[in-house]
């Protein structure tokens, strides 16, 4: 029996429920921003791409989210990553070509989102080969972050930390009358219709309103004051925010945001056949093996999020006891992250005793992506 497909069993949830992010941070209405001197923000930013030494350039650039740590005095590691590009322009085989260089003197950071990113990122169409890219993580203070820095921050996808309020101060007037104890009550809060805005497959995009409120509660001086360029989802969160009602008092400096994650699968290109990769006299046929344990399946960190899938080729031997060994990864793609997760996954199953083990075994792992009333595809399909 050949490794089954895999697929997420934790939920998943659908696009339209993700649009509102999670509340921003309390801030405490009047009084200075809570100071936080030691945390960090951190944006890796892509340098130049090159294939065999030539520079290419990137026609949509997926951004990785921003990521916040406490200092420690040290500086973060920069990112390397090695890839091909196919013929429509997709980054393949991607691979951290750096990851030795860690050491203690380095700045450790949540750099889980650079890998899926860029595999969301494109290139111009025309295979080429020997790629490199460099993203340079690039700290700063978050009491001095850049406005723009600190919106995208709070709206992304990321783990709440203790000084955030005074990111959150960061793209408010100082006058402001709208957030923490003096925040408006609600009466309607419309949103974008969101199933109309596109968004490319593994991408992420949000927008950040500006606007004050009459006396009549109704949202004046609407404006974007930060996005990440989607025009329709700008101008769809300017109509939002300008239906929306809130209670009949006074407000000025009040900010809203809404994203938009693509609902759309970023499938994985075609494994090669797994039978090529098994030697002609190994004594492990295809069909001749049995899983009857495996852990819980998950994806490579990041990837799910993005809803990007993948696969991995793994070779490996049994015990006569069932337990698997000499397990390795024969290929992976979009990203050697996958192969990774995929060899995990292997170490871990366990199959049923025999008389003598299997020397030679070759599996395909596949990472699917639940679709709404769809059963994943089976392992040869």
């Amino acid at each position: 029996m050949p490794f089954p497909a895999l697929f997420l069993s934790l939920a998943v949830p659908a696009a339209h429920a993700q649009e509102l992010p999670p509340p921003p941070p309390p801030y405490p209405g009047s009084g200075k921003p809570i100071a936080a001197p030691n945390l960090l923000l951190i944006v890796p930013t892509a340098g130049e791409a090159r294939c065999e030494g030539v520079p290419v350039a990137l026609t949509h650039r997926e951004a990785p989210f921003p990521t916040a740590v406490y200092s420690n005095g040290k500086a973060p590691l920069p990112i390397t990553l090695s890839f091909q590009i196919d013929a429509r322009g997709r980054p393949l085989d991607i691979k951290r070509t750096n990851a030795g260089e860690w050491s203690p003197d380095r700045l450790y950071f949540a750099d889980t989102d650079v890998v899926p990113a860029f595999a969301a990122s494109r290139f111009a169409p025309g295979a080429r080969t020997n790629c490199t890219i460099r993203f340079e993580p690039q700290p700063v203070a978050a009491i001095d972050a850049p406005p723009t820095m600190a919106m995208r921050y709070v709206v992304a996808p990321h783990t709440r930390q203790s000084g955030e309020p005074a990111l959150f101060r960061r793209f408010h007037p100082a006058d402001t009358n709208c957030i923490g104890a003096n925040a408006p009550n609600v009466r309607l809060r419309a949103f974008p219709a969101f199933e109309e805005i596109a968004v490319a497959p593994g991408s992420w995009t949000y927008a950040m309103t500006a606007f004050d409120i009459d006396a009549k509660g109704r949202p004046v001086n609407v404006r974007i004051i930060g996005s990440d360029g989607n025009a329709a989802l700008d101008r769809a969160s300017v109509q939002a925010v300008q239906q929306s009602r809130f209670a009949p008092e006074a407000r000025h400096g009040c900010t809203y945001p809404y994203y938009r994650r693509s609902d759309e699968t970023l499938a994985a290109p075609p494994p090669p056949d797994k039978a090529s990769f098994r030697p002609a006299d190994a004594p492990c046929p295809d069909g001749d093996t049995g899983w009857k344990s495996m852990p819980t399946l998950q994806f490579p960190p990041g990837f799910a999020g993005r809803r990007i899938e993948g696969w991995a080729i793994i070779g490996y031997d049994v015990a006569p006891w069932g337990q698997t060994g000499n397990v390795r990864v024969l290929a992976a793609e979009p990203a050697a992250a996958f192969g990774e997760k995929g060899r995990e996954i292997v170490m871990q199953a366990r199959q049923a005793p025999s008389t003598s083990g299997r020397v030679g075994c070759v599996d395909l792992v596949r990472f699917v992506m639940p679709q709404k009333g769809k059963e994943p595809p089976d392992d040869d399909s």
